[in-house]
C-alpha cells in the first residue's frame, strides 16, 4: 500500500470514529456544546410582544412583568435573525421558488421546525429559568416585520401586536431621534427629519401587510392591544388580555401595577421631549407633525388607517 493510500484510509476512519473518540480529540476536533439548561420556559408559556418602535410596547412589558407575573426578555433581536427574509421578498422573490433554498415554499414542511429548534434552544439557554413566573414575554418591536415567521415556527406561543396611532408613533419617533434626545446621543446617523418619517412610512406598509398574516397564523392566539384603549382604561384591557391569552391573573396585583406604572406617577423629571417616557399624549400629531409629513402619512397610510379605525381629518367615522 503506497503511502497516499495508507493517508487516505486514516482520513476514512478517523470520520467513522464515534463522537469522543480519544483518535478524534487528539487530531484537534470540537468539544461537543454543553446541553441546554433543563428548567426553562415551555412554548405554551412563551408570549412574543410586538409592534412598532414607540407604539408602547415598554409600558405593556412592564404592565405583564409587574401585573401578569410574566418574566421579562427585552429585546434580545432574535426575530432580526428572519429579516434578510424580507430582503429576498423584495429583490429575489422568485427564491421562494426554488427547493434547493431552505425557507422555499417547497421546505415549508420543514424550516418552521428547524426555526422552533433554534428559538427554543435559545429560550432555554438565554430566557432563564421558568419557576416563579407565570410565563416569559419576549418583547420584540423590532422583530414585528416577520412576528408571522416567528409564530408559524412556534405553533404554541402566544402573541400580543401593540398597536398605537402610526401619526403618534412617527412623531413620538422624530423627537427621538433629534440631536440630543435620549435615542439621538446613541445613533451615528446624522438626523434628518424627511428620512425619519419615510423609513417609518415603509416598515408600518411592511407591518400592515405582516399584521394580516399574523391575524391568520395566530389565530386564538393573538391579542391586539389598542394603544389609546389601554390609556383609556389601562386595568379593564389588561385584565382582558389575560382572559383571551389565558394568564393567570390576581386582580389585586394586576391593579396595583396599573397604579405602579401609570404616566402620571414618573417624576416630572424623567419624561418629556426629549426623553425616553415622552408625553404618552393621543392625536398629539396634529400639533407635533409638518403639514406635508401628514399629508405624505394619509397617503401613503390612509387605508391601513382606515381600516384600524383611526380618523382621517375631513373625513367622517374613526378613532380619533
Amino acid at each position: 500500500m503506497d503511502r497516499r493510500a495508507r493517508v487516505c484510509r486514516r482520513l476514512i476512519s478517523a470520520r467513522r470514529a464515534a463522537p469522543g473518540d480519544p483518535h478524534l480529540a487528539s487530531k484537534g476536533s470540537p468539544v461537543p456544546f454543553p446541553p441546554a439548561p433543563q428548567g426553562g420556559f415551555p412554548e405554551d408559556r412563551v408570549v412574543w410582544v410586538f409592534g412598532h418602535p414607540r407604539s408602547g410596547t415598554t409600558w405593556l412589558g412592564h404592565l405583564l412583568a409587574d401585573g401578569l407575573d410574566l418574566k421579562m426578555w427585552n429585546e434580545p433581536y432574535l426575530g432580526q435573525v428572519l429579516g434578510f427574509a424580507n430582503l429576498l421578498r423584495d429583490n429575489e422573490p422568485g427564491r421562494f421558488q426554488d427547493p434547493t433554498f431552505w425557507m422555499s415554499e417547497q421546505q415549508e414542511a420543514h424550516w418552521p421546525a428547524s426555526l422552533n429548534a433554534f428559538f427554543m434552544d435559545v429560550i432555554a439557554r438565554q430566557g432563564g429559568a421558568a419557576e416563579g413566573h407565570g410565563g416569559l414575554a419576549i418583547k420584540e418591536p423590532n422583530g414585528t416585520v416577520v412576528a408571522p415567521l416567528l409564530l408559524k415556527a412556534m405553533p404554541q406561543a402566544k402573541a400580543i401586536f401593540v398597536l398605537r396611532d402610526p401619526r403618534d408613533v412617527i412623531a413620538s419617533l422624530i423627537d427621538a431621534r433629534k440631536p440630543g434626545s435620549w435615542m439621538g446621543e446613541r445613533v451615528t446617523e446624522e438626523f434628518n427629519r424627511t428620512r425619519v418619517v419615510n423609513q417609518s412610512i415603509k416598515r408600518f406598509q411592511r407591518i400592515a401587510a405582516g399584521l394580516q398574516e399574523l391575524e391568520q397564523t395566530a389565530a386564538g392566539r393573538l391579542y391586539e392591544m389598542v394603544y389609546e384603549r389601554l390609556r383609556t382604561d389601562t386595568f379593564g384591557e389588561m385584565r382582558h388580555l389575560a382572559h383571551v391569552l389565558g394568564l393567570p391573573c390576581d386582580e389585586a396585583v394586576l391593579q396595583a401595577a396599573v397604579e405602579k406604572n401609570a404616566y402620571e406617577r414618573i417624576p416630572a423629571e424623567r419624561k418629556g421631549p426629549g426623553k425616553f417616557v415622552r408625553t404618552a399624549r393621543v392625536g398629539g400629531w396634529q400639533e407635533e407633525l409638518e403639514p406635508g409629513e401628514i399629508t405624505a402619512i394619509h397617503r401613503q397610510l390612509g387605508e391601513f388607517l382606515r381600516s384600524r379605525g383611526y380618523e382621517i381629518p375631513g373625513e367622517a367615522g374613526g378613532r380619533p
